[in-house]
């Protein structure tokens, strides 16, 4: 009889799509944890209370592949079912019932949960819950229309810091090793908002204009460019809580930094966490600066949190969302232009996108990253050209308040918009939501509005022209002082060239000292005519990383004569947080021949000791990729490769795998991957093994 029952559970509970949120309401959550780096474990115990909503034979809770030590209902120790997906409790639950479950549990997550090695060796540990799945790490929901309100209670080791969402009410002494944070949290959110972030960090804090406190944490080594990294952090937050018209519904903000971040960030509930690829110094905030993504996590804390999608289809309701108002953000820092060139730049991917398989309408829960944020943000910027910024700031308003701390679909938010502005938008929705086409003449309607756009098209209808019809424009383009974008358009519409005539725009070019104009230049110029030799090497001084690498690579070509002036000119610079100049640098350095050969096997050391796990990935990937080029492996790399095989971040996995692949083909390098296969670690013989059986 258990087996049949079991069995039954298992097709209703394991097996169905039903959404348990119509029939129970999960109201609260006290987690009490102890995380362990070493072991790379979470165990301890969540307590949830629940709201029977229609009478009811069992509840579930997610939980992937834990143990699952003991369960209690209302006190008591109940018998319960699980599959390594799900826990199911059964029992006879009556509508209007109040409950409690206690859930004891132990758990070594795959995913969701990350232990890393922070540039000192020291453990860090980090989630990301967004397509993840915080029950990989605590038994949760993964269906994100079950909010709940979480308050966190963590153990770890003395001497770190662990921040998580909410306030942190206090701190305590467990034992001679062991500290004790407790945080609460005031609303509910889905479980896939749930943050956790442990590691060695300072933090700045400053207060918002509405009295919310911003945390920003950094690594202690990077207290130099702390400045840099968050700059204009409090007026972002001051701009949108303005711009959207509604409180930030949040007890406080954070932010931190973390190694070997799956993505750029993530809109965790009142604590984003964000690559510290970002992490960036004066020159590099010119090229990659922190600005955009600090701005469209914030906005999440909006849409997104505030107000979750019900399902995929309506995911443009926090993407969209996020990626505009962290457009009117950055317009609000950089100016008008940027903002609407950015929007110009996306009108043409998209019109592009629409001419391939792959696109799809706003509608689409499969729909392209692009689709969602880019198309969703010009769906937004429509709304707003069409129903006036009176209207849609109203609208903004009535959608946040009206669905706060619940889910929200499309139909919800047009359904505002039109009470609101009184307009019927069933055009709308067609033509932005509905179609697979993007509307590329509507949005250029909405473009040209500008002035801006309108020079910046002329200047591009130009592009087919011979040189000598369109001299004359391109050079007033450049007039001083020379807008960013019209001065870069004119560099692209060079192509190269080395006339007299191109020469002579390349003079001014470079003599209006904007500085995308002349990192254009470095980019697009790689063969460079001697009567412009001066002025490319004045690139070399230029505040731009983006610059430097490639003016140094050109220079370096054309002219090999000055190779050693150009190597002690850059010696000194690492360039981004992938180290860009300096690995290429060294590159250069082992490839030049009279070039301080003493000292030939140091720089190829270094360069082969940049594929360490204990760099960044995108370092790693610049090592290998340069290491490929050169084939030039030595055995350390070579190991360095398989664990990059094996890395957690996707993208960075999925490049490592294709240069062992095309390493497996050499028998000179298969040879040394079986001479090396004992000494790795069980998942890296698992994978070196499998590759190299035929």
């Amino acid at each position: 009889m258990r087996i049949s029952i079991y069995i039954f559970l298992s097709f209703v509970f394991f097996g169905s799509k039903a959404q348990q949120v119509d029939s129970v309401d999960f109201l609260k959550s006290q987690v009490d944890i102890t995380v362990n780096a070493k072991t790379k474990t979470v165990a301890g115990t969540v307590k949830y209370t629940f709201k029977i909503l229609q009478p009811s034979t069992s509840i579930f809770i997610d939980a992937q592949k834990m143990q699952i030590k003991s369960v209690t209902l209302d006190g008591k120790k109940t018998n319960f079912d699980y599959n390594d997906k799900r826990i199911v409790v059964t029992s006879d639950f009556k509508a209007d019932a109040d409950h409690s479950v206690v859930i004891e549990y132990a758990a070594s997550p795959k995913k969701a949960l990350y232990f890393v090695k922070d540039y000192q060796g020291k453990d860090q540990v980090w989630t990301q819950g967004q397509g993840k799945y915080t029950s990989n790490w605590l038994p949760s929901f993964d269906d994100m229309n079950e909010k709940v309100e979480f308050d966190l209670t963590v153990e770890y080791s003395k001497g770190f810091e662990v921040i998580a969402n909410g306030k942190l009410l206090k701190t305590e002494t467990v034992n001679d090793s062991i500290q004790r944070w407790q945080y609460d949290m005031q609303h509910p959110m889905s479980s896939y908002l749930l943050a956790l972030a442990i590691g060695k960090y300072e933090k700045v804090v400053e207060t918002s204009a509405s009295g919310i406190p911003l945390e920003m944490y950094y690594y202690p080594a990077d207290k130099n460019k702390f400045e840099s990294t968050y700059k204009h952090s409090k007026k972002i937050f001051d701009f949108l809580e303005s711009e959207i018209g509604f409180s930030f519904p949040w007890q406080n903000y954070k932010q931190i930094p973390v190694k070997d971040f799956l993505y750029a960030g993530m809109e965790n509930t009142g604590a984003t966490i964000f690559s510290d690829a970002f992490v960036v110094d004066e020159t590099a905030y010119i090229d990659r600066n922190y600005i955009n993504v600090n701005a469209h996590e914030l906005a999440h804390q909006w849409f997104g949190d505030l107000v979750t999608e019900t399902e995929g289809k309506h995911h443009w309701l926090q993407e969209g969302f996020a990626t505009y108002y962290a457009l009117l953000a950055e317009k609000e820092i950089f100016g008008e232009d940027y903002f609407l060139y950015k929007l110009y730049e996306s009108a043409e991917q998209l019109t592009a996108l629409s001419k391939t398989s792959n696109a799809t309408s706003l509608l689409d829960p499969k729909a392209s990253s692009l689709t969602f944020y880019q198309r969703g943000a010009w769906a937004i910027h429509a709304l707003r050209n069409l129903i006036g910024d009176t209207s849609f700031k109203i609208t903004t308003h009535n959608f946040l308040e009206n669905y706060k701390f619940k889910n929200a679909k499309t139909d919800d938010f047009i359904a505002v918009a039109s009470a609101v502005s009184g307009k019927d938008l069933s055009e709308y929705k067609k033509i932005w939501l509905e179609n697979v086409q993007f509307p590329s003449q509507e949005a250029l309607d909405i473009l040209t509005k500008s002035e801006f756009i309108k020079k910046y098209l002329s200047l591009a209808q130009e592009r087919t022209q011979p040189m000598a019809g369109k001299w004359s424009i391109l050079a007033k383009a450049l007039d001083f002082p020379t807008n960013d974008y019209l001065g870069q358009e004119v560099i692209y519409q060079l192509e190269g060239k080395t006339s007299p005539e191109a020469i002579a725009l390349y003079d001014k070019a470079f003599a209006s000292n904007n500085i995308f104009v002349r990192q254009s230049i470095a980019s697009t110029l790689s063969t460079i005519p001697i009567d412009l030799k001066e002025e490319y090497e004045s690139l070399l001084q230029d505040s731009s990383y983006a610059t430097i690498e490639p003016a140094l690579y050109h220079l370096w070509a054309s002219f090999p004569e000055n190779r050693k002036e150009y190597l002690e000119a850059t010696k000194e610079i690492i360039g981004f947080s992938d180290y860009n100049v300096r690995v290429l640098w060294l590159v250069l350095a082992v490839s030049t021949q009279d070039y301080q050969t003493d000292k030939h096997q140091k720089f190829f050391n270094e360069l082969s000791g940049y594929t360490s796990p204990k760099y960044h990935f995108s370092v790693r990937e610049n090592a290998f990729s340069y290491l490929e080029s050169l084939q030039a492996f030595s055995d350390q790399s070579l190991t360095d490769l398989v664990d990059g095989a094996t890395h957690h971040n996707w993208r960075f996995r999925n490049s490592c795998r294709k240069i062992l692949d095309k390493l497996l083909k050499d028998e000179k390098y298969k040879k040394k991957y079986v001479v090396l296969l004992d000494s790795l670690p069980k998942n890296q013989q698992d994978l070196l093994q499998k590759k190299l059986t035929p």
